[in-house]
């Protein structure tokens, strides 16, 4: 009986550690770190070019009959400049290749929303514009960065927190329904109150601003249903996996009484979970990314903008952004997330 025993134990395969399930090329690339990101800025643009040049029959010189032409070398230079910032913002601040297609979503579509909103651009030349941007997004990290897993359906047990909750399709349908929500009455809300003026009065040559005073609402909220599911990706996801760290431990031990005037400070500015932590650099980023790539995307690229027109339009989604973030956060305290 023993022996049979044993044996069955030498047979039985040991359990695998915990990995990351369909794991990027990056996990086993061999190339030197230092290479990676001017190889993914090029990689960026070859896709992006290659994209672009694939879909331009398709969309008919749409964006020709809008764009404000570039003469000058700096200009070219100051938007080589600003997507170089961009894949730096993904590289350097830990995202992979998910969370950084998804941040790129964000950022790009205010500005190809207005132009089929307001300047009259078919919605399939918006849609191959900010599809083209996501891959030239997401293919460059997904070679070059290994991927993290929180975002899988097959997260392994101890490498996320509340694994539970990132992986049901409930809690996905509704956060992303919530986010979506929030995107719709910020933009709603502008339409009825300041904006169809502001508009008027920053933007030379817009085609159609009937959009902006009477808005449909329910097809708002179908329009930003991608929006929301992408703030589900980039806001929710990585904040409510985000484990315990070592400040949330030095956190719970702190002690008024002994503490020095720094460390007060320190606990009373940033004294947060690691979850609302993640949770506040990443609505950060996505406020300020997105903040100014709209704004110089709408003023460097549109013709007849006004700096002032582009920054008052950036700040209706920066104001959307910071209240999806403020919403996950409430959403976070609830007991068992």
């Amino acid at each position: 009986m023993a022996r049979t025993v044993q044996s069955d134990r030498r047979r039985r395969p040991s359990k695998p550690p915990a990995t990351i399930p369909a794991a990027s090329p990056a996990a086993t690339s061999k190339l030197p770190p230092r290479v990676r990101f001017p190889l993914l800025l090029v990689l960026s643009l070859t896709i992006s070019s290659l994209l672009y040049s694939l879909v331009s029959p398709f969309t008919s010189g749409d964006l020709a009959t809008v764009s404000r032409s570039r003469d000058n070398w700096w200009e070219i230079a100051g938007l080589l400049g600003w997507k170089a910032t961009e894949l730096a913002v993904g590289w350097y601040g830990g995202f992979d290749s998910t969370d950084f297609a998804a941040l790129t979503f964000l950022t790009h579509v205010p500005y190809h929303y207005f132009l089929s909103t307001f300047y009259l651009i078919r919605p399939t030349t918006s849609a191959y514009c900010i599809a083209i941007d996501t891959l030239a997004a997401y293919v460059p990290f997904y070679s070059l960065k290994v991927s993290s897993s929180i975002h899988s359906i097959k997260t392994p047990k101890g490498v996320a927190a509340n694994r539970s909750v990132i992986n049901d399709t409930g809690v996905q349908v509704y956060t992303s329904l919530l986010a979506a929500g929030i995107y719709t009455v910020v933009v709603f809300g502008s339409y009825g109150t300041w904006l169809p003026v502001y508009l008027v009065t920053h933007f030379d040559g817009m085609r159609d601003i009937s959009a902006a005073y009477s808005p449909n609402f329910p097809w708002l909220i179908l329009s930003f249903l991608p929006t929301g599911f992408a703030a589900k990706v980039f806001l929710f996801t990585p904040a409510t996996a985000a484990k315990a760290d070592k400040y949330d431990k030095e956190t719970a031990a702190f002690n008024p009484e002994t503490a020095t005037l720094g460390d007060t400070i320190v606990y009373n500015l940033w004294g947060y979970s690691h979850r609302a932590r993640t949770l506040i650099k990443r609505t950060a980023t996505l406020v300020t990314v997105g903040g100014v790539h709209t704004m110089l995307q709408t003023y460097g690229s549109l013709e007849g903008a006004e700096l002032l027109g582009a920054a008052g339009w950036s700040s209706v989604w920066g104001l959307a952004a910071t209240l999806t973030g403020a919403a996950f956060l409430w959403v976070g305290d609830v007991d068992g997330v």
